[in-house]
């Protein structure tokens, strides 16, 4: 997810002389580290251990390197041959899989075959893709088809996986980004740090308080300014994500078309304009967040609340839908724009 996902935090609210930031281009994102408290050394080793486990996850989950481990999977897709990919990526695999079955398969890793049918840069000409070649593509996805191998006893950690089919293809994108504020969170909490915010793109994760209160994040008007909230929520030790169908997009003959796809269809959902989702981890999160948006109004918050999350969802009609547990922590700036 890009920055814009989720539309900022408000952090220059009240100036603090404790507060320290450094923000990282990475993962194709923006990434930023804050820390409250402590001195310039120690924020700079904390600084150090977070951006090194965004590192970590960068080198390994990342599709679009030709020398991650994941791009060694994806090449090999198809041709039977086990590849053998490291714990954290094993790990990273499985639980996409496990967020796979929590959500139907509204959330499936192997949605990357589709990449390249639905383009939407500023620079093209708004096109739909064709229609064979989409019917095509969609077949391929299918999280049931990604294999693991049987255990080895006394193996090296680490598993060996394979794609079933030619043509498969993993993309872990948003899922590494929320892989990684998670391994930074457990970075900065080893070092002692209690208080602090990270973000990779539109995955974050609040922990503790800043000056004395939760963290306040805004949620974007779906249908305004790029720097226009219709809602802040107050934020501590959880990790929230947020989808919207105004990050990539087109328009052509009056619909928009946009990039959260749905893998029933292989075309852009329909029932949401944004959806955020609150939850213990960032990967919580990302897993749920686009399944929230597939699905909707009361239908969303129902599978994050049934998965120990919570969530704010625009719908199609401009409705917002608040999880009952996020109400006292929502403050309503303003509806949302038409």
């Amino acid at each position: 997810m890009t920055p814009s996902a989720l539309l900022m935090v408000i952090l220059a609210a009240a100036p603090a002389p404790r507060l320290r930031t450094e923000t990282r281009p990475m993962m194709g994102t923006t990434v930023t580290v804050t820390l409250v408290g402590g001195t310039p050394e120690k924020a700079r080793e904390g600084f150090d251990a977070a951006f090194g486990a965004f590192e970590r996850v960068n080198r390994v989950m990342n599709e679009w390197r030709p020398d991650s481990e994941l791009s060694a999977v994806n090449r090999k897709a198809g041709d039977g041959e086990w590849v053998a990919v490291p714990e954290d990526l094993c790990a990273a695999l499985r639980r996409a899989v496990r967020g796979a079955e929590q959500t139907g398969g509204l959330f499936d890793p192997t949605w990357a075959a589709l990449r390249g049918m639905w383009r939407f840069g500023t620079d093209l000409t708004p096109a739909l893709p064709d229609e064979a070649g989409l019917k095509k593509r969609c077949a391929l996805i299918s999280y049931k088809d990604l294999e693991f191998a049987p255990a080895a006893d006394g193996g090296a950690p680490g598993c060996g996986v394979r794609l079933k089919r030619a043509g498969m293809q993993l993309g872990l994108g948003g899922l590494a980004k929320g892989w990684g504020v998670d391994e930074a969170v457990k970075k900065l909490r080893g070092q002692g740090f209690k208080d602090f915010f990270v973000q990779a793109g539109g995955d974050f994760y609040a922990a503790g308080k800043k000056e004395g209160r939760p963290w306040k994040v805004g949620i974007r008007d779906p249908r305004g300014e790029p720097d226009s909230a219709f809602a802040v929520l107050e934020v501590s030790d959880a990790a929230f994500s947020t989808s919207g169908d105004y990050e990539h997009f087109f328009v052509l003959e009056g619909k928009r078309y946009h990039h959260i796809i749905d893998p029933r269809t292989c075309s852009p959902a329909t029932a949401s304009r944004s959806a955020t989702v609150l939850a213990p981890s960032a990967v919580d999160a990302e897993v749920l967040t686009k399944s929230v948006f597939i699905l909707g109004g009361q239908e969303g918050l129902s599978l994050a609340e049934q998965h120990g999350a919570s969530a704010v969802v625009v719908t199609a009609d401009n409705q917002v839908r608040v999880s009952p547990r996020l109400e006292k922590k929502l403050k309503r700036l303003k509806p949302p724009s038409h």
